[in-house]
Formats: structure tokens, C-alpha cells, sequence
């Protein structure tokens, strides 16, 4: 199962101050990846601009195939340690036994 969350520019990543790249303890995700650009390329203009698009670049992959042509973009994802909320529930749902009509009626409309 993967349960990746791709973060957004926007998105708020809290973590020990000692290990941020942006040296703060709460970061929205473009200022992570903002930092990461600073620390890779400094301040070349020229180079910061590549990377927002992709690096031009290839790949060999282990599988096979060949050189294949592409860029290569930063990107963070997110995994949580506990499963969402909606995917508990529904297990939960799932594990209940089976009502007749009857029985959802009688649920519904208590006398």
C-alpha cells in the first residue's frame, strides 16, 4: 500500500529545528525546497532557474531500457506513520456484521 502524501508549496512541515534546512522548526514545503535550492547552487541565478523547471538530464535504470531522456524535478513527499482516518473507518464499517432490511428498519424507526 502507499500511503505517500506529495506536499504542496503551501503546506506546513513541522520538525527539530536541528535538522530543518531552513533552520526554523515550522517551514511551508517551498521554503524547504527553497532551501534545498540554496544549499546545492548558492545564489546562481542561472541555476536556480533550471531546477524550478527540472534539471535536463538521463536515466539508466537498473530494470533496463536504455538511456531515457527527462529532468529531473525536487520533490517532497510525506509518509505517515499511522493510516488516514477514512481507510481506520472503513475497516472498521467492513468488519460489522451484516443487517437484513428488517433489521435496519427497526434501527431506523425504534417503537
Amino acid at each position: 500500500m502507499n500511503n505517500e502524501i506529495i506536499l504542496h508549496d503551501d503546506d506546513v512541515v513541522s520538525m527539530d529545528k536541528r535538522v530543518s534546512f531552513t533552520g526554523n522548526a515550522t517551514s511551508t514545503c517551498g521554503e524547504l525546497i527553497e532551501s534545498l535550492k540554496d544549499l546545492a547552487f548558492g545564489e546562481s541565478t542561472s541555476q536556480r532557474n533550471e531546477i524550478a523547471s527540472g534539471i535536463t538530464c538521463k536515466v539508466l535504470l537498473t530494470k533496463g531500457g536504455g538511456w531515457q531522456k527527462g529532468r529531473l524535478r525536487l520533490r517532497l513527499d510525506f509518509v505517515p506513520d499511522e493510516p488516514e482516518v477514512s481507510q481506520q473507518n472503513s475497516s472498521i464499517i467492513l468488519s460489522q456484521p451484516e443487517l437484513s432490511l428488517d433489521d435496519l428498519r427497526s434501527q431506523l424507526n425504534p417503537e
